[in-house]
């Protein structure tokens, strides 16, 4: 007997549910006691490669929709296309980058303190903090010797020059980058023609020994009873003060 009219014959004892059309793709896989289970084999590797298949799909929505931008911003699609924070993955790898860069600020600033606790120590074995006269034959060492210097050439008898003395006398206190010095004119006559030293006062201003500029008398001081602030800030301008400072600062 065929199988369409045994499957005739028998449908008259089947069920409602037994006579209803089986899906082809749902349809149970029977394995007989011989089956080398192959065909379910099969299935599965199908199912897998649709899961695969879906996930990518999936990361590749994601990215369309703005999440491959998202990731630079902190998140990611994992292995199931889900979305999650990468700084979980590279908390301790940023940890680290943020130790280093304090360490190194930390470095650094300890090398600037050093550097400028070294340069006051040398400052004050020169003299800086002081407003001395020196002689005619000190007066190259003292120039070469700190990066900045100040000399006032000046005349014992003249008021103008006094005045200027208790100027430069209180920049000095304020002003310890720079070492403040004065040379009396009549006993340093070499350095007076070589300088052009004509009028006094004269205060001349030395970067690393170089003459940068000069002050004659009182001129652009606005008359005998100026402010240090504006003497200063003359000197500042031809690079003889390295402090920052107000010229209507009261000194």
């Amino acid at each position: 007997m065929d199988w369409a009219s045994s499957r005739a014959k028998t449908s008259r004892y089947d069920t409602e549910a037994e006579r209803r059309p089986v899906k082809p793709h749902l349809a149970p896989q029977k394995a007989s006691e011989h089956s080398t289970g192959f065909t379910s084999q099969v299935t599965g590797m199908m199912a897998d490669s649709i899961v695969d298949k879906a996930i990518k799909d999936r990361t590749a929505q994601l990215q369309n929709e703005g999440w491959n931008g998202g990731y630079n911003n902190g998140y990611k699609a994992d292995a199931n296309g889900e979305i999650q924070a990468k700084d979980d993955e590279e908390r301790d790898g940023h940890g680290a980058d943020v130790d280093d860069d304090l360490e190194a600020l930390r470095a650094r600033r300890r090398k600037q303190m050093k550097e400028m606790q070294e340069k006051k120590q040398k400052n004050a074995a020169l003299g800086h903090g002081s407003y001395d006269e020196i002689a005619e034959e000190e007066f190259l060492k003292v120039v070469t010797s700190s990066q900045l210097c100040v000399v006032h050439f000046y005349h014992r008898h003249f008021e103008k020059c006094k005045i200027m003395d208790m100027h430069l006398s209180k920049c000095a206190k304020k002003f310890f980058g720079t070492r403040f010095v004065k040379l009396n004119a009549e006993k340093a006559p070499f350095f007076v023609e070589k300088l052009a030293v004509r009028t006094l006062p004269c205060v001349i201003v030395f970067n690393d020994g170089v003459a940068k500029g000069r002050q004659v008398g009182f001129e652009g001081l606005g008359g005998d009873e100026f402010a240090t602030g504006q003497l200063a800030w003359k000197l500042k301008e031809w690079e003889g003060i390295e402090e920052d400072f107000d010229p209507d600062d009261d000194f």
